[in-house]
């Protein structure tokens, strides 16, 4: 029997009505959950500056760059393996896969401040161990969550679940700070410092949240239960028409190098190579810039949390507009555009307005973020391209994870310069890329227009199905 609420397989798939109701059903069945488990990762990997703030330099005897080395060396095997996740995230089950790889960099966190290895806990060398596990655990945590909801909507829907999504991030920056100063304050208790509270807490609520995982995480649309049968085949069939015919296919090694071969995906890393640098450094060096205002470890902890709620919200609304109007280019530039101004405002001036420099970095980086993203998906069609673009982009990004960790060394304080024109130059990189795509698209749309790929018609209609992109009918996101 059908349900009057739900769509019926002759239903308009463009039907707002019905629309509305699957995706709400949709939006609560996948986004709160993956939101939730990828802030864990977020605040898993970024804790390390709240916890530099209490002692943990003087417990392991760390000085100069050594503090940068174990930020950085986080890095190393999350990009190798950032790529290779998605091709074995498309074969496994989403909720096994992310399940096993959470308890994976949850218990490894944890051990870092365990008894039960204490004669390791204490060294520097443990710590940079530690890193290195977590780093291989996480990498395909973002990829696959990208992955996963690119697969659910129609390519202007996207944005707005991206961005919500990835209010993770603030809502992790938001915590750290605040977890930093509450975990931190346990300093003593036990004999053990708030740096291995920080650790030990915050790694054992992530393990718990593998369990969630493993039950919960949905799978992709053509594998899901809680649709009904015909919210399915109604959902599959605007998914297929939003892509001209195309839909979820198995990734191969021969695909992913085809896809690699596209300057839109090799565009969609230096976009978010521009963004991670700035991302990163506020993320995990904004406690330290704050301590250089002559704050104590306390304030400098609380007072980070602010501007990531700020940029949190304005990335949504914006992102909500973007979806509206159907345009990513002038949203992203103006992004970019925002936290360079920022960036500049930290860099030369002191006191309030510095600190208000730090609210617009963060602003317009986070602005810029799941743009950076949804747009680069939104030019193609293929489930193999998009998976290839956002575990690509997710690699190329994590650079700026290790470039942040190197040009910020103690000795640069208080203004940090060096590290905060590293951000500029590579923001200003990634104004390049997004007027070369913006241009290049409205370019080829503006052709389509005037007919001048209409001989792609006279294909056969298999030929016609797979042309994806390329496809008369298809026009870019500006």
């Amino acid at each position: 029997m059908t349900h009057p609420e739900t769509p019926t397989e002759d239903e308009d798939v463009t039907n707002p009505i019905e629309a509305k109701k699957v995706l709400r059903k949709i939006d609560w069945r996948i986004i709160p959950l993956l939101q939730f488990l990828y802030m864990l990762t977020f605040l898993d990997r970024v804790n390390i500056g709240n916890a530099r703030l209490w002692n943990l330099e003087r417990d392991l005897n760390m000085s100069g760059y050594d503090y940068n080395i174990v930020v950085l060396i986080f890095y190393i095997p999350y990009i190798i393996l950032e790529l290779p996740s998605n091709y074995f995230f498309n074969r496994i089950e989403p909720r096994k896969f992310m399940g096993a790889i959470i308890m994976g960099w949850g218990s490894n966190l944890s051990y870092q401040v365990t008894i039960t290895f204490a004669g390791f806990s204490k060294s520097y060398a443990c710590l940079l161990v530690s890193r290195i596990f977590i780093g291989i655990f996480e990498a395909g945590m973002f990829p696959g969550c990208i992955y996963l909801i690119s697969g659910w909507y129609r390519r202007h829907e996207l944005l707005t679940r991206m961005a919500f999504f990835f209010v993770a991030n603030d809502i992790a920056g938001t915590i750290s700070g605040l977890l930093g100063a509450g975990l931190g304050a346990l300093d003593g208790v036990n004999g053990y410092s708030g740096w291995r509270w920080i650790f030990f807490i915050e790694g054992a609520i992530t393990s718990i949240a593998a369990i969630l995982a493993w039950f919960y995480v949905p799978p992709f649309p053509s594998e899901s239960t809680f649709l009904t049968p015909a919210e399915k085949k109604w959902l599959l069939k605007r998914l297929r028409t939003d892509n001209k015919g195309m839909s979820h296919e198995r990734m191969t090694v021969g695909k992913i190098v085809d896809a690699l071969k596209d300057w839109k995906v090799l565009t969609s890393g230096a976009l978010y190579l521009a963004v991670c640098t700035t991302a990163y450094s506020i993320s995990v060096f904004q406690p330290t810039i704050l301590l250089t205002f002559g704050w104590s470890d306390l304030k400098s902890n609380l007072l980070s949390a602010p501007p990531r709620v700020a940029s949190g919200i304005i990335s949504v609304l914006v992102s909500i507009w973007s979806d509206q109007i159907q345009r990513r280019g002038v949203f992203c530039l103006g992004g970019f555009s925002l936290s360079i101004l920022g960036l500049f405002l930290v860099a030369f001036l002191k006191g309030s307005l510095r600190y208000m420099g730090i609210y617009f970095a963060a602003i317009g980086i986070y602005i810029a973020q799941p743009l950076c993203i949804a747009w680069c998906a939104n030019q193609v069609t293929s489930s193999n391209k998009r998976g290839t673009i956002t575990a690509f982009a997710g690699t190329i990004g994590q650079f700026g994870g290790i470039i942040s960790a190197l040009v910020f060394p103690s000795k640069d304080g208080p203004q940090y310069l060096p590290g905060i024109m590293t951000c500029i130059a590579f923001q200003i990189v990634g104004v390049i890329a997004a007027i070369n795509l913006w241009a290049f698209c409205s370019y080829e749309n503006r052709q389509r227009e005037a007919g001048k790929r209409d001989h792609l018609r006279e294909l056969p209609q298999e030929q016609q199905d797979q042309l994806g992109e390329n496809h008369p009918d298809f026009r870019y996101t500006l």
